[in-house]
């Protein structure tokens, strides 16, 4: 009888011992992955401050696209302006030119 208690006590022992083992073994793999989420949080940490750059270029891009808009088109409206003015100017120059024409014909009209 004694010796069936021993024997169930190495028994009992010898689990302990294989649980003890398998334990230190589950500490050391739960510390793996805890440094594991670490690096991951801080992968994520990397990548949204990232992702709050980008959106801020992309802010900038936009804002520096309509700016760009804008003052392509106030240079086509100056354009359109230009051209009508040239327009006008060139009409005016032929109508002057006209003129001193008939001036000439006046004048050489008055010489003897």
């Amino acid at each position: 009888m004694i010796e069936r208690i021993q024997s169930g006590t190495r028994g009992v022992v010898a689990t302990m011992h294989s649980s003890q083992h398998q334990a230190q073994s589950n500490a050391g793999q739960i510390h793996q992955a805890v440094q594991a989420l670490g690096k991951i949080s801080d992968a994520v940490t990397v990548i949204s401050d990232m992702n709050l750059q980008i959106a801020s270029a992309a802010e900038q891009q936009s804002a520096v696209a309509e700016e760009v808009n804008r003052n392509v088109s106030a240079i086509r409206t100056v354009t359109e302006t230009l051209t009508g003015q040239a327009t006008e100017s060139a009409a005016i120059s032929s109508q002057l030119n006209a003129l001193a024409s008939q001036q000439m014909k006046l004048m050489d009209q008055f010489r003897v």
